[in-house]
């Protein structure tokens, strides 16, 4: 009984740790150890991300 206690509370855990990185920008690229690169993509407005394409 107590193993699958163990087992529910790691898939609990398991599942807030996906939660929690789908909510703070999940799997898609980040910055990459490149702090500048994030805050040029955060700092440009939409007219600029328009301008690029």
């Amino acid at each position: 009984m107590a193993s699958v206690i163990v087992v529910i509370v790691i898939f609990v855990l398991l599942a807030l740790a996906i939660g929690f990185i789908c909510q703070n920008g999940g799997w898609q690229g980040g910055c990459g150890g490149n702090c500048a690169s994030c805050h040029r993509h955060c700092s440009e407005t939409p007219a600029d991300k328009q301008d690029k394409k």
